[in-house]
């Protein structure tokens, strides 16, 4: 009899085929790598749901709480309720700790396997809660767990959904327990790209690469009709079925060559104005606000880097960093970036909604620094745009980030062998360096992260210049 968990289930979901695989054939199942930001949700999830049980446990009512308990049913069925109350007449109320400040759809579903696996295994559910972080908690001095957690009751939607989740768990149930299965494709072919199971490439081989799904913000409906008529490559593709912004890269495919917009680059080199400040913050969030005056899941900035090129002949650039040692607000961020940034001239960043966004809540957060913030803000121009519709390339995979345009643009630079590589190994760095005492391994561990976040904008002003270089061909 296969077990089918609540996290079997959520994967049956999305894609039936991919979670039989896991189980018949595990040999043949993609080995998945946690990444670095996953495990951070799954660590601040731990987090929420310990401070969650300690707080339940000093309250007067604390014997009637159970934890983390175990319910299993004949079907196979398997479920671990994070908090269980007992109620006087023989029923129970169960509550599912999130370290979200939503509740969305999954959470709900979530709630009904659990739901149904308790009552299947005997006993009767009266009431469901979802514990979930309260998004306006403002942390002032000690953690306050009543103000930034919301117990919501969520009963009635759970129920609207029990039918269906029964029918769904059955028929998960019956799939799991065939022998063979059709392994020719699976339900992915109709997703987007990036919502593809990790089996995706086992189950359907003949999709070529590229193929369809490099196509930028491709429709359902495309994506059926695509299917249906077995026109899974972009040479099959014609040039009247696809959007504007999908031509391009259709084009691209097609000559196996860059398509460039001499018009568009041009018009985003007409809008620079020297000197040039190239930057990039760095920022943590956590579930748990870590200081005082701060928010469930705020970003905080907490490092920057700024290349300046001070006028458009010059080979020379300034470089400037800042990088914090303890978990705080950004005012000393915010002063040091006065200090080098010029009441004049463009900043370049890549992403640049990113960094805006950054700019106004610290904006909020300082109305003294709110003209120097604001003025950064708009004086942004966004490097990233040349290549929505400028300069586009199938190498890219369909794909603006600085990640896929670096490698082809600028190949001698690279985060390959570099100890932080990322925003969430940037996170991560720095969540130990706010931890750890002084000592080699930290003062390491801070030059890992400097040369992080200073390749990011030395990258910007290398792909910044190519672009310059081929803007001016024509001319």
């Amino acid at each position: 009899m296969m077990i089918l968990s609540k996290t079997d289930y959520l994967h049956f979901l999305h894609c039936a085929k991919s979670l039989w695989l896991s189980k018949h054939k595990p040999e043949e199942y993609p080995k998945k790598t946690i990444s670095t930001y996953e495990d951070k949700l799954a660590l601040e999830g731990y987090e929420v749901q310990r401070l969650v049980q300690d707080f339940l446990l000093k309250t007067p009512e604390a014997g009637i709480f159970s934890f983390e308990k175990i319910f299993t049913t004949d079907e196979g069925l398997y479920a671990q309720a994070d908090i269980i109350s007992k109620n006087n007449d023989g029923t129970v109320n169960i509550y599912e700790v999130k370290s979200a400040g939503n509740i969305d759809k999954t959470h709900l579903i979530d709630a009904t396997f659990q739901m149904i696996t308790i009552e299947n295994s005997g006993l009767k559910v009266n009431a469901v809660y979802i514990v979930h972080l309260n998004k306006e908690y403002v942390r002032t001095g000690s953690l306050e767990v009543d103000k930034m957690m919301s117990f919501s009751l969520v009963t009635e939607q759970v129920q609207g959904l029990m039918e269906e989740t029964a029918d769904n768990i059955k028929s998960a149930l019956e799939f799991l327990n065939k022998k063979e299965i059709d392994e020719t494709s699976c339900s992915c072919l109709l997703l987007s790209k990036s919502h593809h199971c990790e089996t995706f490439d086992y189950f359907n081989p003949r999709v070529p690469k590229p193929s369809i799904y490099n196509l930028p913000r491709l429709h359902k409906n495309k994506i059926l009709t695509f299917t249906k008529e077995d026109r899974l490559s972009l040479e099959e593709i014609d040039e009247d079925e696809v959007s504007p912004n999908q031509l391009n890269v259709l084009k691209a495919a097609k000559s196996n060559s860059p398509v460039i917009n001499q018009d568009i680059i041009r018009k985003f080199y007409e809008q620079v104005e020297y000197p040039v400040h190239f930057l990039d913050y760095e920022t943590f969030s956590s579930a748990i606000p870590m200081v005082e005056g701060m928010k469930p899941h705020a970003h905080i900035p907490f490092q920057f880097s700024i290349h300046i090129k001070k006028d458009e002949d010059s080979a020379e650039l300034e470089h400037y960093q800042y990088l914090a040692e303890e978990a705080e607000l950004p005012l000393t961020l915010i002063e040091s970036m006065e200090k080098v940034i010029n009441d004049k001239g463009s900043v370049v960043s890549w992403h640049k909604s990113f960094e805006n966004t950054r700019n106004k809540e610290m904006a909020l957060l300082y109305p003294d620094k709110a003209d120097f913030l604001n003025s950064v803000t708009e004086r942004t121009i966004d490097l990233e745009d040349i290549f929505k519709a400028g300069y586009i390339d199938i190498a890219f995979g369909g794909s603006t980030s600085i990640k896929k345009v670096l490698p082809i643009l600028v190949p001698e630079l690279t985060y390959d062998s570099m100890t932080v590589a990322n925003g969430t190994d940037a996170m991560e760095a720095f969540s130990k360096i706010i931890e750890w005492e002084d000592n080699t391994e930290k003062t390491k561990l801070k030059e890992d992260m400097l040369a992080y976040c200073k390749l990011d904008t030395f990258a910007m002003v290398k792909i910044y210049e190519k672009m310059k270089d081929i803007s001016q061909k024509s001319q």
